[in-house]
Order: C-alpha cells, then sequence, then structure tokens
C-alpha cells in the first residue's frame, strides 16, 4: 500500500510539474522579443521545472517530464521546426545538467548548473539549426547566444533555488519518497 501510494504521489508530482513547464513555455512563446540584439533568444522559463526536476526526482522521470512538456508544448502552440529545435535543446541541457549534478552542491550551485543547462541548451539548438541549414556559418551565433545562456541561467537558477525552499517544505519531498537515486 505504501509503495502505491508513493508511486502515485510521484505521478500526480510529475503530472503537475509537466502542466507547469506546458504554461510557462506558451507564456513564453507569446511574449514579444526580450533580447533586441540577440533574436530567437528567450529566458527558458520551462527550464525552471528541469532543474527543479532534476533536484528532487530519479533522472528516468525527468526524462519523461522532459519529452512530454516539449511535445505537449509543440503540440499546442508550435509547429514541428519548432519540436526539433525544443527537444534537441531540452535533451542535450537535461543530460549535460544531470552529469554535471556530481558537483551539486560541493562545487556547483543551483545557478551554476542552471548555467550550464541555458549554455548548452542554445549550443544545441544552434547545431541542430547549423545542421538543417548545412551550414555553420549558424554557429557564429554561438557567442552571442552563450551570453544569453548565461543570463537566462542565473535568472532561472536563481528561481529555481527560491523554489526550493517552499518545494522542500512539502511532506512527500521531506519524506525523500522521490530521491531513490539521482
Amino acid at each position: 500500500m505504501i509503495k502505491s501510494k508513493q508511486t502515485l504521489q510521484q505521478t500526480i508530482f510529475l503530472g503537475i510539474l509537466c502542466a507547469e513547464g506546458i504554461i510557462l513555455g506558451i507564456i513564453e512563446q507569446s511574449l514579444p522579443p526580450i533580447f533586441a540584439f540577440a533574436p530567437g533568444a528567450k529566458i527558458g522559463l520551462t527550464n525552471i521545472i528541469t532543474v527543479i526536476a532534476l533536484l528532487i526526482l530519479p533522472f528516468s522521470d525527468c526524462l519523461l517530464l522532459t519529452f512530454l512538456r516539449v511535445t505537449l508544448t509543440a503540440l499546442i502552440s508550435g509547429t514541428v521546426s519548432t519540436f526539433i529545435y525544443a527537444f534537441s535543446g531540452a535533451f542535450l541541457s537535461l543530460l549535460i545538467m544531470k552529469a554535471f549534478m556530481i558537483f551539486y552542491p560541493k562545487f556547483l550551485s543551483i545557478v551554476g548548473i542552471s548555467i550550464i543547462g541555458g549554455v548548452i541548451h542554445n549550443l544545441g539548438q544552434l547545431l541542430v539549426a547549423a545542421l538543417i541549414a548545412k551550414s555553420w556559418y549558424i554557429m557564429l551565433y554561438l557567442p552571442i547566444l552563450t551570453v544569453m545562456g548565461i543570463l537566462a541561467g542565473i535568472l532561472v537558477g536563481v528561481t529555481s533555488s527560491y523554489l526550493m525552499h517552499y518545494i522542500n517544505a512539502l511532506s512527500f519531498i521531506k519524506n525523500k519518497l522521490f530521491i531513490t537515486e539521482r
């Protein structure tokens, strides 16, 4: 009975995170460009959900969450190209942030992990754009997007860190039901 209750709580929490990620993605898509000198650059509000998931959920759930969030957001408000770019950036970012989690919290903070995620997300999208366009000149945009990734990563990391204080107060998080492996 306890195991099924844990599974149900974890599934519900995963669904809530997914819904929050979709809502943040749709909101961000509806906003005008924030950085006039960097067309296409976004804050990456949905990465708040990814960072939080990496901190409290098993990695298999993070993979599922990212897949569902990207797929459903693209189905609701995007196109196939939106899906391809979002998918490549989100998954490359997730994998690299997971790799750097071995340094958390001793050498890297939540903000540091988030900055890495923001930069890698942009790199993933640029790599796909270069492959689709069959031109590596697109990579000349990398320095600008790296700066944007750092700034966005700071904002996402600070927000995630702030929200983790409230999430840690939830009883089922406090009882460490989710943290079986990170």
